[in-house]
């Protein structure tokens, strides 16, 4: 069983991301903190603990970052929705708990304090604040991380701004903090999360099934199927959920060793993240970037499980 932290900035695909694990027999959900984001970090909670009582899970939440390490938030709900939870109609319920009392910070430290060397696994669906926050403060702790697992940054380029990803981009600071910490980061950026799609033919056999929580989920894909356009459904990066089928099926995506570096100048090339991936290494490596994906069979699991909990 694998021991995992989830950080996330909910969001419909953190949302996804957390049905994917919230029934899988082998990870063991120690806690899951929120950050400013997607949207605000109200917002990010609200969702966190709505999706969270959907699933079932009694995992403890926690309230994170409310803004960025050095800069103000980047919030992208007009894109996403109002609340980052576009939906044709239908919405997840109110949560009827609140998130802990105390903060995602001492929450996450006091984890990992506790913890055996390298035995969490952190998959991390936002911004990085709230981890380069726990390792700025407690360096030490580090040791107990076997992998932070992200969704962010990419080999190519970006989709918030023409050079950067979102999740880099809206906290590049704390993603170069992270890279300096020592900490063993898996990247799954764009160039992976792109070869990973949801499509119309999901949003069909989701409102196939026939139940009020189906028709609530097959809500929420419908829109994000329709962000580009209000009357067309288009395929869509599946990004979230990306990474954490990785720690399902690692089998189905192949990674590599390379430099990775961001971008913190405040040019049009803010949060750009630079990976070395050139053999002969051109740069000693600080991280496994994914660079393939068995994308039909990927967006096959994902699926799967989160039919599961809408019959």
């Amino acid at each position: 069983m694998r021991s995992v932290w989830m950080d996330c900035d909910s969001g419909f695909d953190d949302a996804l991301a957390l049905m994917v694990l919230a029934r899988a027999p082998q990870i063991q959900l120690l806690g899951i903190s929120t950050v400013v984001g997607n949207t605000s970090l109200d917002n990010t909670t609200a969702n966190t603990l709505a999706v969270a009582e959907f699933c079932g899970l009694d995992t403890p939440i926690y309230r994170g970052a409310a803004k960025p390490l050095a800069q103000e938030p980047q919030t992208i709900e007009r894109l996403l929705g109002t609340g980052a939870m576009g939906t044709l109609g239908r919405c997840f319920p109110a949560a009827q708990r609140a998130a802990e009392p105390v903060d995602a910070i001492h929450a996450l430290a006091s984890t990992l304090r506790s913890a055996a060397t390298r035995s969490i696994t952190i998959l991390a669906t936002g911004p990085l604040t709230n981890i380069a926050v726990v390792l700025l403060l407690h360096p030490e702790l580090v040791d107990a991380i076997d992998a932070v697992v992200w969704m962010g940054g990419s080999t190519t380029g970006g989709n918030h701004t023409a050079a950067a990803e979102f999740n880099a981009y809206a906290d590049p600071e704390a993603l170069d903090g992270l890279l300096r910490s020592g900490a063993p980061l898996r990247m799954f950026g764009l160039n992976l999360t792109r070869q990973v799609l949801i499509t119309p033919d999901h949003e069909h056999q989701l409102r196939t099934i026939g139940t009020e929580r189906a028709d609530i989920v097959a809500d929420h894909v419908g829109f994000y199927l329709r962000m580009t356009d209000p009357n067309t459904p288009r395929p869509a990066a599946l990004h979230d959920p990306s990474a954490a089928a990785y720690l399902l099926w690692p089998e189905l995506f192949e990674l590599a060793p390379a430099r990775v570096d961001v971008e913190l100048s405040r040019t049009i090339g803010r949060g750009a993240t630079i990976c070395e991936l050139r053999v002969p290494r051109k740069a000693e490596p600080n991280a496994l970037v994914a660079t393939t994906a068995q994308g039909d069979k990927v967006i096959g699991c994902v699926m799967a499980q989160i039919y599961a909990h809408l019959i």
